[in-house]
């Protein structure tokens, strides 16, 4: 188990980071963006299903749990759980599979092959995240993401 291998090496000092060596990843809104016909935006979190290898990426409404945590490691994005797995086409995979976009801070799209990290329309629970048509997601106003 790999938790607090990278703590110390942490330089981007995610807030809120509870000591688990990593951020939430929240899909950034406005309520002008006014998702599911609602006047206010609920915090929708990136979630891993679990620590192996071929899990799940889905939207979930943020929370305590451990699979919402994620942290930087150059252009890789890695669940805070493992510094051998990274995000890759809707699930996790062994390596370091780079994305592009990534930040240490403010609302940015995370991409991959110009396609960008997103469910693509407003988001409900459970839904699962892929890489898909940045297009398609702007004008969905699910394209960005924020360290929360």
């Amino acid at each position: 188990d790999d938790d607090d291998d990278d703590k110390d090496k942490d330089k981007d000092k995610d807030k809120n980071d509870g000591g688990g060596g990593g951020g939430r990843l929240k899909m950034y809104c406005e309520n002008k963006f006014r998702w599911q016909d609602k006047s206010t935006c609920k915090d929708w979190c990136l979630e891993a299903k679990n620590c192996k290898e071929g899990a799940s990426l889905r939207i979930q409404k943020c929370g305590s749990s451990s699979m919402q945590k994620w942290k930087k490691d150059g252009n890789v994005l890695r669940p805070a759980c493992s510094s051998k797995l990274c995000v890759s086409n809707g699930e996790l995979k062994k390596g370091s599979s780079s994305v592009d976009g990534l930040s240490s801070g403010g609302k940015f799209e995370i991409k991959k092959s110009g396609q960008c990290l997103t469910q693509l329309h407003h988001p409900k629970a459970n839904e699962l995240v892929e890489f898909r048509s940045c297009s398609r997601a702007r004008a969905s106003d699910t394209s960005q993401w924020i360290w929360k």
